[in-house]
């Protein structure tokens, strides 16, 4: 009996198939993988541009949701670096900043010119 052939049979008799059709295929679902940390950061005149976050490889399809404090006295750069564009964006002393962007590669901090501390709070999402 074929498989066509089978369903035109009552419905009470339909789970006692026994021909071979094909398999439907299973979709592949994305791997996704959810990370959260806080890390401090410190740097001086000396540390430009320092990276505070990067992704690699950079084909990994990521979501980044963060807030950078700023702790020092001083004003800080913060660059987002995505997949095709980059945004810098300053924070002032003693202020935060919050974002939420995709596609991100890299974060990075640099002053202007002075010592500086603060933190990194984020939420990033990994999807494959």
């Amino acid at each position: 009996m074929t498989c066509k052939d089978h369903y035109k049979r009552p419905l009470g008799t339909i789970g006692q198939c026994d021909c071979d059709c094909p398999k439907r295929p299973k979709k592949e679902k994305p791997e996704k993988l959810l990370f959260e940390n806080c890390a401090p950061f410190a740097g001086g005149p000396n540390t430009p541009n320092n990276i505070i976050f990067d992704v690699e490889p950079n084909d990994l399809r990521v979501t980044l949701a963060a807030t950078i404090e700023n702790f020092s006295n001083n004003g800080l750069n913060i660059t987002i670096i995505r997949r095709n564009s980059q945004e810098t964006i300053p924070v002032q002393a003693g202020s935060s900043l919050t974002f939420i962007h995709d596609e991100v590669v890299r974060v990075t901090v640099n002053s202007f010119g002075q010592n500086y501390t603060g933190s990194f709070k984020m939420q990033v999402l990994y999807e494959a």
